[in-house]
């Protein structure tokens, strides 16, 4: 990027900092960044400070994270059925789930009422097993349906493959070389970590993981996760549809010239890949998960990504 293309872009976010200031729709934004091939060209913090819940970007770093079990030989086919390792009999409905299915949440399966998130989060135990003996709607594999509890499955799943804590095998594989030390991963009542949401992260780590998806798993020359598998988490498997209306890969959302993390409250890291570009913006919604969830964002909210889109893309994309 050519020097007055930079100083556009800082222009940019500029006015995007002063609408994140000045506008009660935009009040609960926390954090702006922006790099370019790497190097920081913005990084602010409104208010906040430290670590914080990601919502469902943890979705996206879990995709990544079983990329890197398929880079160590401990996945040899995305198209193997998880059931048995959750120890489900063949005749289970859930039992011909497979990781792709999961991944691509095409698993078919009942996600309201009490599959949702947040009635399963009020269980005292076994949400795992809840989320199992969800009914089955569809074929798998044919219908996209936003499925937080099968991203919970998921996590489970490559859990049982790499015989530890999902935590654990991030920060070997992920966290620490991409210099991520200040982390939290929450775990369900029978100790396994959140598939969904809820990990905590500063966004200069959010930053790091979209600069890993930028170089499709390489991280400053060292390959973490394989290319070929990033190059299929970041490409549309489906048309996808809420709650971000784009095109869906592996856990990921893919729009037009770009794809992205995103979660609830204007978590979003946006990838674009034809102007080595990375864009981050964080929300601070006073989230309490209860029972009940509880939060303090204004009636009129509005994502930071809008603006993200208006102001910043238009700079980035060819």
């Amino acid at each position: 990027m050519i020097a007055i293309e930079a100083a556009r872009l800082r222009e940019r976010c500029q006015h995007l900092l002063d609408a994140f200031s000045s506008r009660q729709e935009f009040s609960y934004v926390s954090s702006l960044a922006v790099s370019i091939d790497g190097h920081v060209l913005v990084e602010e913090r409104l208010h906040g400070q430290g670590i914080a819940d990601t919502f469902s970007v943890t979705k996206t770093v879990l995709a990544t994270l079983l990329g890197a079990a398929v880079g160590d030989g401990l996945i040899e086919d995305l198209d193997d059925p998880v059931g048995g390792l959750l120890g489900l009999p063949a005749t289970h409905p859930a039992a011909e789930h497979t990781w792709r299915h999961l991944l691509t949440q095409t698993r078919g399966c009942a996600t309201n009422g009490a599959w949702d998130i947040d009635e399963v989060m009020a269980l005292p135990r076994g949400w795992v097993d809840h989320l199992l003996a969800a009914p089955q709607l569809c074929t798998p594999g044919t219908t996209f349906r936003y499925d937080s509890g099968g991203a919970h499955v998921l996590g489970a799943a490559l859990s049982t493959v790499v015989g530890r804590p999902l935590s654990a095998y991030a920060e070997e594989r992920l966290f620490a070389p991409l210099g991520i030390d200040e982390w939290v991963w929450p775990r369900d009542p029978d100790g396994r970590d959140y598939g969904f949401g809820h990990l905590r992260l500063s966004p200069e780590a959010l930053r790091r993981f979209g600069e890993l998806w930028l170089g499709l798993g390489t991280w400053r020359g060292q390959s973490l996760v394989p290319e070929a598998y990033v190059r299929e988490m970041v490409r549309a498997h489906s048309a996808g549809g809420p709650p971000e209306g784009t095109a869906h890969g592996f856990l990921t959302w893919v729009d037009r010239g770009y794809f992205f993390a995103g979660g609830w409250a204007g978590q979003h890291v946006v990838v674009v890949p034809s102007a080595r570009a990375v864009v981050v913006t964080t929300g601070d919604p006073g989230f309490d998960p209860g029972p009940p969830p509880t939060d303090r964002m204004p009636p009129n909210w509005r994502p930071g990504l809008d603006l993200v889109r208006t102001h910043l893309l238009p700079l980035l994309l060819p």
